[in-house]
């Protein structure tokens, strides 16, 4: 009993460390969504804050820190890269992930869109997929956006 005590502490602890969605936005809903829309074992997406502060993420902790190509030549995190675009234009990207020969890596980056009649939320994301079939970064933008819109944002 005492164990599980101290495991919901920490549970408590780690997710008062965390941003929180929006009001208004259902967190089971967009769980649901983007699942629907572009999940898969190696999809990430996570969203934060104008401080860069991590809010919401889909994937887990592993597929979100795997190191993989941005597509100009280099290697990063899909958290690495939220906060290196904070506030920044929207970016659709896709190109060959050394992985294996036939994988792809497509990425899109931008700011969360807001619907009609909300508040501007000044929130930012990523979505990532790596694989053999892997989406292209548009058509990943247009699926993890409308899972949004479901949520609620």
């Amino acid at each position: 009993m005492k164990r599980l005590a101290l495991v919901g502490l920490a549970a408590l602890g780690l997710s008062a460390c965390s941003g929180k969605l929006p009001d208004g936005v259902d967190e089971s809903i967009l769980t649901q969504s983007v699942g629907k829309s572009i999940g898969s074992p190696s999809t990430c997406v996570v969203i934060a804050d104008a401080d860069g502060k991590l809010v919401w993420r889909g994937g887990g902790y592993v597929t979100c820190s795997r190191n993989l190509p941005d597509c100009d030549g280099n290697q990063t995190t899909a958290e690495t890269l939220l906060k290196a675009s904070l506030g920044k234009p929207a970016r659709f990207i896709s190109c060959p992930s050394p992985a294996a020969a036939v994988n792809t890596v497509g990425w899109s980056i931008g700011p969360v869109p807001t619907g009609e009649g909300k508040p501007a939320r000044n929130l930012t994301y990523v979505a990532v997929m790596e694989g053999e079939r892997a989406l292209p970064g548009l058509e990943i933008k247009d699926r993890v956006e409308r899972a949004f819109k479901k949520a609620g944002f």
